[in-house]
């Protein structure tokens, strides 16, 4: 007998071992998250937006039937890309999955700069012909609101906290100087008015609340985002498209006559340096990616193509490359977004 229980005994000890690994607590590390980075360009020219990759500079093209794509804004809230079509009088939704047009809303006539808050509740589009904004409601796609600005708009921003949206307007009267008006975002009210260069173009800083207005007449001023009053007033000759460092200390904006860059103290409002040589001619739109150390630029006009890359390092830009993009290239916007 003694004999036949430690035959059984072997194959018990075997088990209790077994089962005892079984109950460890083993870590399983989870897959790292993928990500997709890409700057959307609004041909305004080819009918078209390019995709460039953010990080390798490939490109590749989406064609948008009939259209003159003037500017793109991305809503991550959304994870959409929206797409400002003069000839259409539309905003084309894209899916940056899929990479196609999923729908259009019909807006005004004259489909030029466009918005959206930071916590995609609205978008503002600027319609230039009609002398309108249109404010679509982005969880219903629809046009919620016309307003009749009483003089043309052009550029439009509406604050990351969804609560303000200021527009450009420019004055009939070329010896007048044109203006920014301010609107509340719940009831669509004006609510302030400041004069300022010609051709503004305007970015909007949460963690100042200035309002920074690059007028292409040869200004840059920096204005109270309350009320408008004026904080400073700098000459930069043909200051034109203007987009903030990732920290928000420095604006960076472009000399679309004379083919440069300007590095702007948040602060002082005062150039950083000297400016930069652009790569191309007519340096027009700028955007910056999410570590802050990469800008793109587009280059505007009937035959243009180009868009250039620049490194960034604290308030010094360094030219890095051409990318050839779509024909009259305009507006564009970043993207960083998981890929599924």
């Amino acid at each position: 007998m003694k004999k036949l229980n430690l035959i059984f005994g072997l194959p018990i000890a075997l088990l209790v071992t077994f089962t005892s690994c079984g109950n460890d607590n083993y870590y399983y590390p989870e897959a790292p998250k993928v990500y997709e980075e890409k700057v959307v360009v609004a041909n305004r020219g080819a009918g078209s937006v390019s995709f460039i990759d953010a990080v390798t500079n490939q490109v590749s093209n989406v064609a948008i039937s009939g259209s003159e794509p003037m500017y793109v804004v991305y809503v991550p809230a959304k994870d959409k890309i929206f797409v400002g079509d003069r000839a259409g009088k539309k905003i084309h939704i894209i899916n940056p999955q899929t990479k196609a047009v999923e729908s259009s809303i019909n807006v005004g006539n004259g489909v030029f700069h466009m918005w959206a808050d930071g916590l995609g509740k609205q978008l503002w589009v600027s319609n230039d012909i009609d002398n309108t904004i249109s404010v679509i409601d982005l969880n219903t796609n629809t046009v919620v609101k016309t307003i009749n600005v009483g003089m043309k708009p052009h550029d439009v921003f509406v604050t990351k906290d969804a609560t303000k949206a200021y527009v450009s307007v420019f004055n009939a009267d070329a010896a007048m100087p044109d203006k920014v008006y301010m609107y509340s975002t719940s009831d669509y009210s004006k609510t302030g008015e400041a004069n300022v260069g010609k051709d503004p173009h305007l970015y909007h800083l949460s963690n100042t609340n200035k309002l920074f207005v690059a007028c292409q007449s040869g200004q840059v001023y920096a204005l109270n985002g309350s009320n408008l009053s004026l904080i400073s007033n700098n000459a930069f000759t043909g200051a034109h498209g203007i987009f903030p460092s990732a920290d928000l200390n420095t604006v960076f904006v472009t000399n679309i006559t004379g083919q440069q860059l300007y590095s702007i103290n948040a602060t002082t409002g005062m150039q950083n340096g000297m400016p930069l040589m652009a790569l191309n001619a007519t340096p027009h739109n700028i955007v910056v990616n999410e570590d802050g150390k990469k800008m793109f630029v587009t280059h505007s006009g009937g035959a243009a193509t180009a868009v250039s890359t620049y490194t960034i390092n604290g308030t010094t830009l360094t030219a890095g490359t051409t990318i050839t993009a779509g024909t009259n290239p305009f507006g564009l916007a970043y993207y960083k977004r998981e890929v599924k």
